[in-house]
């Protein structure tokens, strides 16, 4: 995801510099899109007027700003920040507040959307923070993004992001185990999928889901770890709501976690419940 939102960037014409945790990353990634390699996240930063930093969680955010040559203390004055990772509301808040002390401006921006909406400038920002901040940076958001939506404050945006994860969550496992009972009941599986496909409930997100039930594709876009983080950090927030449903989505990805499906698309949840492609 971060790839395809540089190489966004650097076809909209602005300079740019990359960092990744692995070194032969960088340099591909640097070559692909004629951008430059930096060899640590403060060498990435110093003389950036916008910083992105889209990673997989708390922790790697957390490596990424504030660790050993972190890039929160070598960013210039006058420069923006944005956290575009999908990250908990807890740490949202802690960056912010380090950010702040640090006299750095930062917006929160997790992205709703997968690969290929990166790939067309596509992607559905939320943005948490300062309204005036986001109108410096708007332009930059808008090489990747399709919609760019102020939310509220940092955490808000992680908040948010986090809800429509966990509703997509459920929504795929919900269609996967549907699908399933289906076709184990003597439904042929190209007519279970085919009415669901057509469903005035089915969005396009669960269309594509569907799609790839069908063709037993788990490439993946959306990897069940991180299906699974999610699920964790909304299980931050309930504050007294009842959460029986998301929690029994919870449970489904926590445990196809802890197996080899892990890295599999979010789809792959389906791999167990329907029988072996023909």
């Amino acid at each position: 995801m971060g790839e395809r939102v540089a190489g966004r960037l650097a076809t909209a014409g602005h300079a740019v510099t990359v960092w990744n945790r692995s070194p032969a990353v960088t340099t591909r990634v640097a070559g692909s899109i004629g951008a430059a390699a930096a060899p640590s996240p403060a060498g990435a930063v110093t003389e950036a007027e916008v910083v992105v930093c889209m990673v997989a969680d708390d922790r790697a955010s957390r490596d990424v700003w504030l660790g050993d040559d972190g890039a929160l203390g070598a960013v210039r004055a006058g420069a923006a920040v944005v956290e575009a990772s999908t990250v908990s509301a807890r740490w949202s808040r802690e960056l912010a507040e380090h950010a702040a002390a640090a006299q750095v401006d930062l917006l929160t921006a997790p992205v709703v959307g997968s690969r290929p909406q990166a790939e067309a400038g596509a992607l559905f920002s939320l943005v948490g923070g300062d309204p005036e901040v986001l109108g410096r940076v708007e332009s930059v958001l808008a090489a990747y993004s399709g919609t760019v939506r102020h939310v509220g404050r940092p955490e808000d945006a992680a908040v948010m992001k986090l809800a429509i994860n966990a509703v997509f969550g459920v929504q795929v496992a919900a269609y996967a185990e549907a699908v399933g009972v289906a076709t184990r009941a003597g439904i042929d599986e190209s007519t279970a999928i085919e009415v669901l496909t057509g469903l005035p409930i089915t969005g396009p997100g669960l269309q594509r889901a569907l799609g790839l039930f069908a063709a037993r594709d788990f490439a993946p876009n959306f990897p069940i770890h991180l299906v699974a983080k999610d699920f964790g950090y909304v299980g931050q927030l309930s504050n007294g709501v009842s959460t029986q449903v998301l929690d029994a989505a919870a449970n489904v990805f926590r445990d196809a976690a802890n197996t080899d499906d892990a890295d599999l698309d979010i789809t792959g949840i389906a791999r167990s419940l329907l029988p072996p492609h023909r």
